[in-house]
């Protein structure tokens, strides 16, 4: 609790409007595929302006790009 009062980790829920954009983000990576989950917290960064994730799902992070404008970067991804 401590942590997360300091402002080590955001908990965060999505509106609507970041619902649905991780909907499309599954369909947009469809091919990896990409799970609710792992939508959710593509969609968070996006929207939160992070490019930092915590998931023990290392492999299809590297292939996940969070768009800033009209460029996409990869994650960094803590494990």
């Amino acid at each position: 609790m401590q942590f997360v009062e300091q402002k080590g980790l955001i908990v965060w829920f999505m509106d609507e409007r970041t619902l649905a954009h991780a909907f499309e983000l599954m369909v947009t990576y469809a091919d990896i595929p990409m799970d609710f989950a792992d939508a959710s917290l593509v969609a968070a960064a996006e929207t939160l302006r992070l490019r930092t994730v915590f998931t023990l799902d290392r492999g299809d992070f590297d292939g996940y790009r969070v768009k800033r404008g009209h460029r996409h970067y990869p994650f960094h991804v803590i494990k």
